[in-house]
């Protein structure tokens, strides 16, 4: 796959390592779900970014003995430092030792040490060891390291479970080495850097990667099918579907375009050339998505050995997402639920925001209703009559989103404010209820240029007033808000809460006036997040 975007997240990686350079080491971690892009990120920045005073060393961590991982780590150094300093590379560990020792003797000559013990020592030991290796690497050969371990959290399943004690040391007392860290276990990962490595010296950058926004997933989606003629109804229904993941969007642009060569169809993409098109992607026994969510359940079974927790995977595909729903839908007690859903949180299968739990994986969704539900409940398997499945469940999802797309922002978000009924979830860090109103109308914020961009929403004891601008919220758009709200009477015996609903963008001065005026400011990602909780289509 080509990679695309994240031109911010590789100027970032530039500069940080610029600044390596000059005596400033910041270490990052990049934090994101399974196939959002870390590893393309930072294999596309290795093949552009070049500095010979830096040496940049990728490592996968994988589940292996000590001496395999041992060997891995020196021979991706030293083949990382020839092809810095231009010199001949061959991928064999021995060419590697003979060729470093001409140039780096000493770190050879522990390398060596390290290789020849390696079988005798435990995983804990052999990765302190190499850290070691990597100081004496830096003193000798007088340059930087960039060190990027990807999928570093397996280190944590490492007996000993305190593989850090030693790492910590290391990364506070040498300053010549900058670490990037990966990982796709988001809740794990953050744990162990508030935990095991929250260090005063050599802190971590944290970055959560983050699926293409709508515009960038656009941009993507003409970018791969520009010989095909996409409807901005279809495109936008793509954006939807694939929630702007770089790997969804490419597997359906792909299946699209070796449908269209392959059947020599007009260039005009239709809904049905596009079911067509998805078919065997996500039925076809070898089809891209089929085998990736195959493998997804496998990894399941494996942590759960328990076939019902299938039947909590397919309530959530289906919108379920509390624990009462849930087990209501699995005939199963609510502890026995909330123990299968914690732990598929824990996994990272699902994710959670209070009280509410999600899987956040629309297509895994679709394909857990359309085909697993299918292949393992009283329907037929025969392939006609899964596809028939397939394109009803797509026509489906299509119409609800066509629907949605004609209706007014000011509507859906009324429909979304409607579907509340006192769930509590996080917004920026804090627990918010989402209240069962009783009443839901549109207000005329007083705004001469602009009237009717704001929502009333009313409960006993609670009032939300809430504020939405479709282009560039500014500055004098939050002033009339806040002199809005004071104007507004509402009983005294309830509380009011303010949002204003940024979908475009938001002026910094807009946000301080926000903040000094403690005003909730929501943007199109949190509110894609509740119609998400809601089985609602997103806003594209």
């Amino acid at each position: 796959m080509e990679f695309y975007g994240r031109q911010d997240l590789l100027e970032l990686l530039n500069k940080r390592s610029d600044a390596l350079s000059k005596g400033y080491r910041q270490n990052m971690a990049i934090i994101g779900a399974e196939l959002i892009g870390k590893t393309s990120l930072l294999k596309h920045w290795l093949s552009q970014y070049c500095d010979t005073r830096i040496v940049t060393v990728y490592i996968e961590i994988r589940h292996e003995e000590a001496n395999s991982f041992g060997e891995r780590f020196i021979g991706n150094l030293f083949f990382s430092f020839l092809k810095n300093s231009h010199n001949g590379l061959k991928d064999d560990i021995v060419f590697l030792l003979e060729r470093c020792a001409k140039y780096i003797p000493k770190t050879t000559t522990f390398a060596r040490k390290i290789l020849s013990e390696r079988y005798a020592r435990r995983t804990e030991v052999v990765f302190a060891k190499l850290l070691e290796l990597v100081e004496q690497f830096n003193a000798e050969s007088g340059k930087y390291c960039v060190l990027i371990l990807d999928e570093f959290h397996l280190l944590a399943l490492t007996p000993p479970k305190d593989i850090y004690a030693s790492w910590r040391k290391h990364i506070m007392l040498n300053k010549n080495t900058m670490y990037v860290l990966l990982s796709s276990k988001k809740d794990l990962a953050r744990k162990i850097l508030a935990e095991d490595l929250a260090l005063l010296f050599g802190n971590f950058e944290k970055i959560d990667l983050q699926p293409f926004d709508n515009k960038t997933s656009s941009a993507f989606i003409r970018g791969k099918l520009k010989s095909l003629s996409v409807s901005e109804q279809i495109l936008s229904f793509i954006v939807n579907l694939s929630s702007g993941k770089p790997f969804y969007l490419n597997a359906i642009c792909d299946a699209l375009m070796n449908y269209h060569l392959k059947s020599a169809r007009e260039a005009n993409l239709t809904f049905d050339f596009f079911v067509r098109s998805q078919e065997d992607i996500f039925i076809g026994e070898w089809g891209i998505l089929n085998r990736r969510f195959l493998i997804l359940t496998q990894q399941v079974d494996a942590v759960f050995k328990d076939a019902a927790v299938f039947n909590v995977l397919t309530a959530l595909a289906s919108g379920k997402n509390s624990i009462s729903d849930i087990a209501h839908r699995c005939a199963r007690p609510k502890k026995y639920v909330s123990s299968i859903l914690n732990k598929l949180y824990e996994e990272d299968f699902i994710s959670r925001n209070a009280d509410v739990y999600i899987l956040d994986d629309a297509l895994f969704a679709l394909w857990l209703r359309c085909v697993y539900a299918k292949k393992t409940g009283v329907f037929t398997a025969e392939p006609e009559k899964e596809r028939e499945l397939f394109k009803r469940e797509l026509e489906s999802l299509f119409t609800d989103f066509r629907d949605a797309q004609t209706k007014e922002i000011s509507q859906r978000l009324m429909e979304l404010f409607g579907k509340f009924n006192n769930e509590s979830i996080e917004v920026h860090k804090k627990r918010l209820r989402l209240n069962l109103f009783k009443e839901i109308k549109l207000l005329d914020l007083g705004a001469a240029k602009q009237p009717g961009k704001g929502i009333i929403a009313r409960c006993p004891g609670a009032v939300w007033i809430a504020g939405f601008k479709e282009d560039r919220a500014r500055e004098e758009d939050m002033i009339e808000f806040v002199e809005f709200c004071k104007r507004f009477k509402y009983g005294k015996t309830q509380s009011q809460k303010r949002i204003f609903i940024a979908l475009n963008e938001i002026d910094a001065n807009a946000s301080l006036i926000a903040k000094e005026e403690k005003i909730s400011t929501w943007d199109t990602a949190l509110v894609n997040s509740l119609f998400d909780i809601y089985g609602k289509p997103r806003i594209v």
